[in-house]
C-alpha cells in the first residue's frame, strides 16, 4: 500500500520532467523526419506511434543519445520498463545524459517494487549537479520514500556497526613534562578496540528513534595502570521542528581506569541543525552532564558538566569540512582536605585543586574522498581552559590554573573488500600550562583494521 501512495505521488514527478527531458536534435535528413515524428507523437501521448518513428529514425542511421534517450522513454510509457532500463543503464556512462538516465532509473525500480534500489538512483540523480530542475524533483522523490539524499542505504530495523581493533604508540601515556628536573616521558605501546552497534527502534533518518551501543578498551603493554574502558548506550529521536532537523536524546557512559570503575557520566543531548543553502549547514549543539565517581577515591570528580556548540559544516561534491565553537562550563566537587564550611574564620585549607574548568573551544575537521579506496582526514583543535578556583598548596594560594591546548591529526582510511577498512593515525598535542607541572608533548601513532557490519 505505502508503495502505492509513493507511485502515485511519482506521477507528478514524471509529468514535470517529460517537458523537460525530451530533447530534440536539429539534424537534417530522413532520420531527422521520422525522430520529429516520434516527438510530434510523444506530445500526444500516443507512444506506440513514437517509437516505431524513433525505430524508423535507427533504421534510417540515426545512432545518436538523444534518439536512446527518447526510445526508453517510450518504454518506460508503454510500461516495458526493462527494455527502459536498459538503455537508460547505458545512458549513465554518457555525461549529457547520467542525470536524467538515473531519475528515471529510480522511476522504474519504484515501479518494479524495490524501493532499495529507488532510494539509490534518487540519491544519484541528486548528487549530480547539471540541472536543479532534476535535482529537485529528485529530493522530493526521496522524501516520499522517507528517505535523505546524502544516505546511500535504507534504513532498517537491523543492527548495523562496526568493529575496529588498532595498535597504538603513545609517546607520553603520564602527560607528563619532561622538562622538568628528574623526569622523564613514559611511552608505552597498547591494543585499542572498539565496538558500536546501533539499530532503528522506529522510523528512519527523517523520523524516528535509534538505538545505539558500544563499548572499548585500550590496554598498555607496561603500563597497566593506565589501561581504559568503556560502555556506553544511547537513545536519540530524529525529528524535524520547523526548517530545523532535530536529534533529542540522551546516553549513559560506564568508564573504567586500571581496570577498576572509575566514573559514571549521565547525558542529555540537544542537537539541530538547518540548511542554508546547498551545501551550507549550521549546526546547533547543547549538552548537560551528571558525572558522578563509581570509586570513592575520585569523589572529588563528581558534579556537572555543560557544553554548548555552533558551527558550520560546508560541502564540495563528497567532500566535507566542519568547524564549531564550543564553550564548556563544569562544577564539580573538586578536592578539599576539610569541609570549608567546619573551618573557622580567616582560616585556610591546607590544599585544594580545582578541577572545574570554563573552556573555550574552536576546532575544525576536513573529509576528503581522494578516490573510490582512499578517504582522508584532517583535524584541527585549540582549546583555552581556565580553572574556576585558584589551587592551595601548603596553605599557599597559588593561581588559577589556566592552559592552552593545540591538538592536530591526520588519518588515512583505505577500503580494501566490502566490509573491511585499514587506517593510519598520527596526532600531536601541546598543552601549555601556568602550572608547569601540567604542561606537556603528547604523540599518538595508531594502525587499524576495521570491520563493518
Amino acid at each position: 500500500m505505502a508503495n502505492v501512495v509513493v507511485t502515485r505521488g511519482l506521477r507528478l514527478c514524471w509529468c514535470v520532467i517529460l517537458g523537460l527531458l525530451i530533447v530534440v536534435d536539429a539534424n537534417a535528413g530522413l532520420e531527422q523526419d521520422y525522430f520529429n515524428a516520434g516527438i510530434q507523437a510523444s506530445s500526444r501521448e500516443d507512444y506506440s506511434a513514437a517509437l516505431h518513428y524513433f525505430e524508423k529514425a535507427k533504421q534510417a542511421g540515426m545512432d545518436t543519445p538523444i534518439l536512446k534517450y527518447n526510445v526508453a522513454v517510450s518504454y518506460y510509457r508503454l510500461r516495458q520498463y526493462e527494455n527502459a532500463r536498459r538503455i537508460f543503464l547505458a545512458l549513465t556512462d554518457v555525461r549529457a545524459f547520467a542525470q536524467r538516465a538515473y531519475f528515471n532509473l529510480g522511476l522504474i525500480a519504484n515501479k518494479q517494487k524495490d524501493e532499495p534500489a529507488a532510494i539509490r538512483w534518487f540519491q544519484r540523480a541528486y548528487r549530480s549537479v547539471d540541472s536543479k530542475q532534476i535535482q529537485a524533483l529528485a529530493m522530493e522523490a526521496l522524501k516520499r520514500l522517507d528517505s535523505s539524499p546524502r544516505k546511500t542505504r535504507r534504513f532498517n530495523p537491523d543492527w548495523a556497526g562496526f568493529i575496529s581493533s588498532s595498535l597504538v604508540y603513545d609517546s607520553n601515556v603520564a602527560l607528563v613534562n619532561s622538562d622538568l628536573l628528574g623526569v622523564t616521558n613514559q611511552d608505552d605501546t597498547a591494543v585499542d578496540i572498539l565496538a558500536s552497534t546501533g539499530r532503528w527502534l522506529k522510523g528512519g533518518i527523517n523520523n524516528g528513534v535509534r538505538m545505539s551501543l558500544g563499548a572499548s578498551l585500550q590496554k598498555y603493554s607496561k603500563l597497566s595502570r593506565n589501561d581504559y574502558g568503556q560502555l556506553s548506550g544511547r537513545v536519540m529521536r530524529y525529528d524535524h521542528l520547523g526548517s530545523w532537523k532535530m536529534r533529542i536524546g540522551g546516553s549513559w557512559n560506564e568508564i573504567y581506569f586500571n581496570g577498576n570503575e572509575y566514573q559514571r557520566v549521565v547525558s542529555a543531548d540537544v542537537r539541530s541543525r538547518k540548511a542554508l543553502s546547498k551545501n551550507n549547514q549550521l549546526h546547533l549543539r547543547y549538552k548537560l552532564s551528571r558525572i558522578q565517581a563509581t570509586d570513592a577515591a575520585f569523589d572529588y570528580l563528581d558534579g556537572w558538566r555543560q557544553q554548548l556548540r555552533a558551527g558550520m559544516q560546508l560541502r564540495n561534491g563528497k567532500n566535507r569540512v566542519r568547524y564549531y565553537y564550543q564553550l564548556e562550563l563544569n562544577d564539580r566537587k573538586d578536592f578539599k582536605v576539610f569541609d570549608e564550611e567546619t573551618l573557622p574564620p580567616g582560616v585556610i585549607l591546607d590544599s585544594f585543586v580545582s578541577y572545574s574548568p570554563m573552556r573555550h573551544t574552536l576546532r575544525a575537521t576536513g573529509w576528503w574522498e581522494l578516490n573510490s579506496n582512499w578517504h582522508a582526514r584532517l583535524d584541527a583543535r585549540y582549546r583555552y581552559s581556565l580553572y574556576n578556583d585558584s589551587n592551595i598548596e601548603a596553605r599557599v594560594v597559588t593561581e588559577r590554573r589556566a592552559d592552552s591546548q593545540i591538538r592536530l591529526s591526520a588519518r588515512v582510511d583505505r577500503q580494501f573488500a566490502r566490509h573491511w577498512t585499514v587506517n593510519g593515525q598520527y596526532s600531536y598535542t601541546n598543552n601549555d600550562s601556568n602550572i608547569d607541572r601540567r604542561s606537556y608533548d603528547r604523540s599518538i601513532v595508531k594502525i587499524g583494521v576495521i570491520r563493518s557490519f
